[in-house]
């Protein structure tokens, strides 16, 4: 009921109340009355029947005890008087019927026994037993039955004087309402009428008129103030949202510029590395070179890869800070990316300081939904500090194995299907090295943070590597954390990741096997457009080096004459790959690529100072089939390339 009036208007309401409250006084006033009669009714035919009972009990006493039946049937007419009395009789102390009233009735419409001494009340009868006594002995039972009917038809009467009563309170509650309405609810509706206005039209001036001094007059005026305080509040509110879209505006432009400013010392920071990069990579391969000179260039190669990786962590530091370092996850074996940085980044440097490095893998469950070129950032971070602050003669342990924990969630499986427990995979990277102090500890992971483990220590670096790798562990849902028993007792890294359960490849997913002759591979011709000169020598000396022939361009423009102009085999174009810088004096590299491959089977790599997700994906739905980003490293060109000769290989 409180549901249904809640929607209803005021003047219905009113009436409802009305209705309600009189029906009520009205019903509770009819139940008493009829209560009342029912209760005072049943108690006077009680006593009515009662006495003349024991009238008749005290002169049928001489009839049953001389056996006299007519004497008693004469006795039994004085129930006449009583025209609720439909039936009487006599039973003998046997309980045989002795005689009985009308003359009319007959032995079968009697009990065949008086039944229990007493009286009950049945639906549409009442019935009495009483005994008769002759100087306390037992002569016999009266039994008297009298019809209900002249009860009902007077609460028949109550019950239609109470639908009349309660039609004439219904009428009058509507009059009444209809009168009470207007000063009750005509108030409430003006102030309706005002707060829509101040809705639609955001007008703070408007004001409800008062209509009296009452308790809808109090609510008028607190209306009224209400509206004067809500008009100073948009008022200001209005200014400072103004000012907030000047401090956001300002904001958005100061950000776009440092996007663009990043953006562009990225790219050219990264450019000049390239050529440096790749002559280093090219001098270091030449067996006709000194060993010294080789170790030479290995150091010069070190130091741009070093330099490199430090603008990927300025790049990636602004990424976690804005929150745009996004993932793309893949079910992957942590054993091969262990394997992969470990190869790649620690082995030789481990080596030059005579440190000895360990693996020992023991989880059974080795799988994780991760990152993999990002998961294996954070381990080659991880093994390049062991290196960096274990001195010679040191060890460096890796340990991985599986612990077990009460699953939290119901979609976490452990390995054996058990879904109370999940499994989690641990990485541990402990050294003996210089180790950390308590006090630089809880601070370790905070960005530029290196404590005395780097600073005044020769060893460099900006302190992003650990901010950066606990920032990628935590996207992943995982944990990083540090320990170490202080200075010079070494360090213990601890990584924590979830289980997942291996991706069985389809056949179709499988790498393509290495073509027979691996060794010798198929010469392709590749245009390299670069409008760096000293870039674009290094690459082509490199691609000549392993065989392919390649021709250089420097714009849009020219590339795209080479294009049409180099012979083909049964194409229009004879070139296998496009390298392209996508920053062209004459256009983008995309633009470029965009051309040619609609024109031409031709795969494309870009090359660009740009690596952020969105530049990537801007290369490839342009048409290029890989991105890197630049210094460009020899030995990722040349792998990209060595795929893409086999693609072209399993195609004939």
């Amino acid at each position: 009921m409180a549901f249904s009036l809640r929607n209803i208007p005021i003047k219905r309401k009113l009436m409802v109340v009305i209705l309600l409250t009189s029906g009520f006084a009205i019903l509770l006033m009819g139940t008493a009355l009829i209560t009342y009669e029912l209760v005072t009714f049943r108690s006077a035919l009680t006593n009515n029947i009662e006495v003349l009972t024991q009238i008749i009990g005290s002169n049928s006493t001489a009839a049953l005890a001389f056996d006299d039946r007519q004497n008693a049937n004469e006795i039994l007419r004085a129930l006449a008087a009583e025209n609720q009395i439909t039936a009487g009789a006599i039973y003998d102390r046997n309980g045989r019927l002795f005689a009985s009233f009308p003359e009319s009735i007959t032995p079968a419409q009697l009990p065949p026994v008086p039944g229990p001494d007493g009286h009950r009340f049945n639906r549409f009868q009442f019935v009495m037993v009483q005994p008769i006594f002759q100087e306390g002995a037992r002569l016999g039972t009266i039994y008297v039955q009298a019809d209900l009917g002249q009860m009902y038809r007077r609460l028949t009467v109550y019950g239609i004087l109470l639908c009349v009563v309660g039609v004439c309170s219904f009428l009058g509650a509507i009059a009444l309402s209809a009168a009470l309405q207007h000063n009750i609810s005509l108030p409430i509706l003006e102030l309706a009428k005002v707060a829509t206005a101040v809705s639609d039209r955001n007008d703070y001036s408007v004001r409800a008129a008062k209509h009296g001094a009452d308790e809808i007059g109090y609510l008028t005026d607190s209306f009224n103030q209400m509206l004067g305080r809500l008009g100073e509040s948009n008022a200001a509110l209005t200014a400072s949202e103004e000012r907030l879209r000047l401090a956001l505006e300002a904001a958005e432009a100061a950000n776009k510029e440092k996007d663009q400013f990043l953006a562009i010392v990225s790219h050219e920071l990264r450019t000049p590395l390239t050529p440096a990069l790749a002559a280093a990579a090219m001098l270091e391969s030449d067996k006709t070179i000194s060993p010294q000179m080789r170790k030479d260039l290995s150091v010069i190669r070190r130091n741009i890869e070093v330099e490199a990786r430090l603008i990927d962590d300025l790049l990636d530091i602004t990424r976690i800070v804005r929150g745009k370092l996004e993932l793309r996850r893949q079910v992957v074996d942590v054993r091969s990316l262990l394997e992969h940085a470990m190869q790649n980044y620690c082995l030789d440097a481990a080596a030059k300081k005579q440190i000895r490095v360990s693996m020992k893998i023991a989880a059974a469950q080795s799988h994780v939904l991760v990152d993999s070129s990002r998961m294996t950032q954070v381990f080659w971070n991880l093994l390049q500090n062991a290196c960096k602050f274990t001195s010679a003669g040191g060890s460096i342990d890796v340990r991985v194995y599986n612990e077990y924990h009460q699953a939290r969630s119901p979609n976490v499986i452990s390995p054996n299907g058990d879904k109370d427990r999940s499994c989690q995979l641990v990485v541990e990277v402990s050294d003996t090295g210089m180790g950390i102090s308590p006090e630089t500890l809880p601070k370790i992971f905070n960005a530029f943070e290196q404590g005395e483990r780097s600073r005044g220590q020769g060893f460099g670096g900006l302190g992003l590597g650990l901010a950066i790798s606990r920032a990628i562990i935590e996207l992943h849902d995982g944990s990083i954390s540090a320990a170490s028993e202080g200075k010079g007792k070494g360090a213990r890294f601890t990584v924590h990741l979830h289980c997942v359960k291996p991706v069985v490849m389809a056949e179709t997913d499988r790498p393509l096997a290495a073509a027979p002759d691996a060794v010798a591979r198929r010469s392709m011709r590749v245009l390299v457009v670069e409008d760096h000169p000293d870039t674009a020598e290094q690459f082509a000396r490199l691609l000549r080096h392993v065989g392919h022939e390649v021709v250089c361009a420097g714009s849009i423009k020219e590339a795209q004459t080479c294009a049409s102009a180099a012979p083909g085999q049964n194409r229009a174009c004879g070139f296998d790959i496009l390298i392209s810088d996508l920053d062209l004096p004459d256009g983008s590299g995309r633009e470029l690529m965009r051309n040619l491959v609609q024109r031409y089977p031709i795969h494309g790599i870009a090359i660009s100072g740009h690596g952020m997700k969105e530049d990537v994906d801007g290369s490839m739905q342009a048409g290029f089939s890989y991105h890197i980003t630049k210094p460009v490293n020899w030995t990722e060109l040349k792998a990209v390339i060595d795929k893409i000769g086999d693609e072209l290989y399993a195609k004939l």
